[in-house]
């Protein structure tokens, strides 16, 4: 039997080094931040078998920056199978809430240095909503939309005064055109263009989309009117 060199080579690396997968587990999907409680709080629980570092921060988006949200402690140490809560605390503004605002917050961990060990960083990448003091919950925004066929591309309006998530693909009906979004959301207030790779038929009068709940998960697909 012949064993090459890299052969050889593979099994060494194995067998001196272990991977283990080090994460930060938030208890929920998304973070929701009330404006009239001027903050939020989230669990995390540390799912490794050492003591970790968690890492959190605010992520602010381009098209929608404001208001700020400040994490009460960026940095903390978390044993092995405990649970750190992290608070979110929303700047005071001089002006009052009117629609909602959509940020993302990512919890990193950096594992400790051990020798002959490899482990990994993960990172948690949620979205953060702020919900407006007084603003009644819509838990399916997403019927409010405004969908048309203009220009030879579908168009879609928000002007609800809340955030839109859903998957960037959509399907017109009855051809079955797949089309893309830019982005996985819609603000309030803004206009949204598809792609599609193919000619949209004028025969197309429904899109089919698939939105995403407040509590973060995904929800039925929705057959939406074109106008």
């Amino acid at each position: 039997m012949i064993i090459s060199k890299k052969t050889l080579l593979c099994v060494f690396l194995l067998s001196s080094l272990k991977t283990f997968a080090a994460g930060m587990v938030p208890d929920t999907s998304l973070l929701l931040i009330k404006e009239d409680e001027r903050g939020a709080s989230m669990d995390v629980k540390n799912t490794d078998d050492s003591a970790q570092l968690l890492y959190t921060r605010i992520v602010d988006l381009p098209d929608d920056p404001k208001p700020g949200v400040i994490v009460t402690q960026p940095v903390v140490r978390v044993n092995a199978g405990k649970t750190q809560r992290v608070r979110f605390v929303l700047k005071d503004s001089a002006e009052k809430l009117k629609t909602e605002h959509l940020k993302r917050v990512i919890f990193s961990t950096i594992p400790q240095r051990e020798q002959n060990k490899v482990k990994m960083v993960f990172s948690q990448n949620l979205p953060v909503i702020i919900h407006p003091a007084g603003l009644e919950v819509n838990m399916e925004p997403w019927k409010d939309l405004h969908w048309q066929i203009k220009g030879g591309s579908l168009t879609v309006v928000n002007d609800t005064p809340y955030v839109v998530r859903m998957e960037q693909n959509a399907k017109l009906l009855p051809s079955g055109t797949q089309v893309k979004f830019d982005k996985s959301y819609i603000l309030p207030g803004q206009t949204m263009k598809a792609t599609s790779g193919s000619t949209i038929s004028g025969q197309d009068n429904k899109v089919e989309i698939y939105p995403a709940t407040r509590f973060g998960y995904k929800a039925s697909s929705y057959i939406a009117e074109l106008k």
